[in-house]
């Protein structure tokens, strides 16, 4: 399956020259969606022990939400474009987050490095002033220490992308590490995206029918684009029953917090029906001038 969407793919991009041109394709983004479908597939089924109750609602929930945009192609080839442009907003959206997220944790290790120096005169302040014994400066060593697992547990609490690297570099040193290097990474990588995106916001009353382009305007939304494909009653049921095992609300507290044999049974039949589904969708979509060749990894 994996070699025929190459193989559609491949014979497609010679027409499609790098650039615009190929990120405008509908078609192209769809064939690059069947590729990750089949390649997520793969590794979330790639599992060494049965899984669990919230590995079993994450694949169910997600296979589900894959299952949309597959019959969204094949109803309508227009929806490669807008899965592009929900790849950008997502991208750009993300690379937002770390650039804040960043900034946060400099002001953090900053403050860090602060209390960080506080805690080593504390520590050994006694030890400096006078001659101590062993048994005092292995004491004060013991305080430091412990000072400084708090501090850097602190930094973990704080989902800290940089707390380990931080820990070995020192807090200070790795402020400059994040303003230096990575902040002007994730700004370039930004501004690539933000410009991608803009190309394409220029472009898309011009490539996607009226409709499709009214519809690229509004929000995404789960709900609606499985009541468009058919698959409404699915997501009320799904949707519901994942949020309360996955939540946690007063009821996901109070009762039971694994799924059932049945439930368990329930959803490992539904992920199999579900990439059944998926195979069939992929294999069915179908553009003008495709190519039926297979193309395989040596």
């Amino acid at each position: 399956m994996r070699a025929r969407v190459r193989g559609k793919l491949q014979f497609l991009s010679p027409s499609l020259p790098e650039g615009v041109e190929r990120n405008h394709s509908s078609v192209f983004w769809i064939l690059q969606a069947q590729l990750g479908t089949l390649d997520k597939m793969k590794s979330s089924f790639a599992l060494e022990a049965e899984p669990g109750t919230f590995e079993l609602l994450a694949i169910a929930r997600n296979l589900f939400e894959n299952v949309i945009w597959l019959r969204l192609f094949n109803r309508e080839r227009e929806y490669g474009l807008l899965f592009y442009e929900q790849l950008l907003k997502q991208q750009k959206q993300n690379t937002e987050m770390f650039i804040a997220k960043a900034n946060s944790e400099i002001s953090l290790f900053h403050e860090f490095e602060r209390i960080d120096g506080e805690n080593l005169d504390f520590s050994f302040f006694s030890v400096l002033e006078g001659n101590p014994t062993d048994e005092e400066i292995q004491a004060a060593q013991v305080t430091h220490r412990n000072l400084t697992d708090d501090l850097d547990n602190k930094a973990r609490r704080a989902f800290s992308i940089y707390a380990s690297a931080a820990k070995f570099n020192g807090y200070g040193y790795q402020c400059n590490i994040i303003r230096e290097k990575e902040l002007p990474r994730q700004l370039l990588q930004l501004a690539e995206i933000q410009k991608s995106l803009d190309k394409l916001c220029s472009a898309k009353s011009s490539i996607l029918s009226e409709p499709m382009f009214r519809l690229s305007k509004v929000r995404w939304n789960w709900k609606d684009r499985a009541n468009d494909v058919g698959m409404i009653e699915q997501y009320n049921f799904l949707y519901a029953y994942t949020s309360r095992l996955l939540h946690s609300t007063p009821m996901n507290l109070i009762t039971e917090k694994q799924l059932s044999a049945s439930e368990s049974a329930m959803m490992l039949d539904y992920a199999f029906i579900t990439i059944l589904d998926i195979f069939d969708l992929i294999d069915s979509f179908s553009f003008p001038g495709q190519a039926n060749v297979a193309v395989f990894d040596l």
